[in-house]
Parts: C-alpha cells; sequence; structure tokens
C-alpha cells in the first residue's frame, strides 16, 4: 500500500505531479529542490515538508521520485543515503541503468507522457505513464501508483521509452514550435491567430485516425512548385525558407518511401 511519497524535485512536473499524488490521497512527506524556496512552492500547497539537502531525506518512504533534468539524475542518485523505499526517475531518454548501485533494493522508471508547465497544473487522468522495474515487486507497486495518478501504466523498456520519448518531441515539442510560427506569421499581418484554430483541430483529429501520413494536404504532398517558391520568398523576411523547405522536402520523401 502507497502512503507515503517523497518527491526529489520541484520543476514542471513536480508541480503536477505533488497535486495528483495530493488529490489521491497519498500523503507527500517532503518536497527537495536545490534551494528552500522552490521547495517550499510546492510543499506549502501539499502539506509537505520542504527541504534543500538530500541529507534530510526521511528513509522510510514507499518511494521517492526523482522529478530533475536528465543531466543532474546521476548526480542525485549518487547523493542518497540508503533508502528503505523504491527510487524512480521520471525521464524519457534516462536509462534505469542510471540506479546501478545505487543504495536502493527497488528502483524504476515512472515516465509520465505528457506535456508540462509549471504555470498550469495538468490532470493526470488519462496521461499515459510508462513503467519500468527492477523487480516485478517493484514493477506491480509502480503500477498501483499509476492507476491511482491517471489510470493508466505502460510497460516499457529503456529502449522503447527512448524512442517514445522521441517520438515526443515531433509530436509536442515540434508541433508547438510549428504553431508558434504560425502565431508569429499571422500576428505580425493582423490576422487573428484564432482563424487557425479549426485547422489545426481538423488535423489532429484526421491524425488519429491512422497512418497521419495518409491525410497530408498541402502544396508539397501535391508537388506545387509554384505555391512553394512563393511560400518560400515570402519567408526569407522571417529567416524560415530553409525550414519550409526541408519540412516539404520530408513530407515528399515520406510520400515516396524514403527515409529523409
Amino acid at each position: 500500500m502507497i502512503q507515503k511519497v517523497v518527491l526529489i524535485g520541484a520543476g514542471n512536473l513536480a508541480t503536477s505531479l505533488a497535486f495528483a499524488i495530493h488529490n489521491a490521497g497519498i500523503s507527500i512527506m517532503q518536497v527537495y529542490s536545490r534551494t528552500i524556496e522552490g521547495a517550499k512552492a510546492i510543499a506549502q500547497k501539499v502539506n509537505a515538508e520542504p527541504i534543500d539537502t538530500l541529507e534530510r531525506l526521511h528513509l522510510n518512504a514507499n518511494i521517492y521520485i526523482i522529478a530533475l533534468p536528465d543531466d543532474i539524475i546521476l548526480q542525485a542518485v549518487k547523493s542518497l543515503p540508503r533508502l528503505n523505499g523504491i527510487v524512480v526517475h521520471t525521464s524519457g531518454s534516462t536509462s534505469i541503468s542510471v540506479f546501478k548501485g545505487a543504495k536502493v533494493d527497488g528502483y524504476g522508471v515512472f515516465y509520465p507522457l505528457q506535456t508540462f508547465s509549471r504555470n498550469r497544473i495538468v490532470p493526470f487522468k488519462n496521461i499515459p505513464i510508462c513503467i519500468e522495474a527492477n523487480s516485478d515487486g517493484t514493477s506491480d507497486t509502480l503500477k498501483q501508483l499509476a492507476i491511482a495518478l491517471s489510470g493508466i501504466a505502460v510497460h516499457m523498456d529503456s529502449e522503447q521509452r527512448r524512442w517514445l520519448h522521441l517520438a515526443g518531441v515531433f509530436a509536442s515539442n515540434f508541433t508547438n514550435h510549428m504553431l508558434a510560427q504560425a502565431y508569429r506569421l499571422t500576428t505580425e499581418h493582423r490576422i487573428s491567430f484564432d482563424v487557425v484554430k479549426p485547422l489545426v483541430e481538423e488535423t489532429v483529429r484526421k491524425a488519429f485516425e491512422g497512418n497521419p501520413a495518409l491525410f497530408q494536404t498541402g502544396p508539397a504532398i501535391r508537388n506545387d512548385k509554384q505555391t512553394m517558391e512563393q511560400h518560400m520568398q515570402m519567408l526569407d523576411a522571417f529567416g524560415l525558407s530553409d525550414l519550409y523547405k526541408e519540412l516539404s522536402l520530408s513530407i515528399q520523401n515520406l510520400a515516396k518511401g524514403k527515409k529523409d
């Protein structure tokens, strides 16, 4: 039974995760951040103790969740005291092998596939949570937590998770960047960005009906060279003509079954 959790981290993911755990009726004993102010920002809202040093960790929590940037996960693992609970990280691209040599018996990965922002609390319901563990018992416990928070637990090894994380970059980060550029083009020419909304909604809706490549539209898939040349000329002032050209070529290559 999961009753006590310690959250190591106070960033975007940790913020939403803290509220999800708290709302699930699970006690958050401590919230760690490198600054006490960062820890307090979350801890005060979920009735937890804020700490700014790993030496002060309670040793008997059920689960310790490391929600830190990828490049400092290993450092955090090496700094952990001997703990009696399960330790997990929340990274999509960091292998479970980062826990090799750690002073814990149970360890694993608890990776929610979602985009998080510090000032926007994201409900965890229906977020796929990818789990990996060093033992069946640890896996069962992580699945229990995933089901309590979102209802969706997906067993996935480190290699699969790396590829999923990469796919997520295309699906989320790059998509958002394209929308940011569309916002830039519309607003700089006094066009309401709201006009684009129905187009984006229909594009996403169709994409999840099957293979998105089968629903591709636009000048690149039609090989409309005249329109494409016009677009690239228009984009010169924005420094986006090369990006437009590369994306158009990628669309055409995918349609032909080629590797970009």
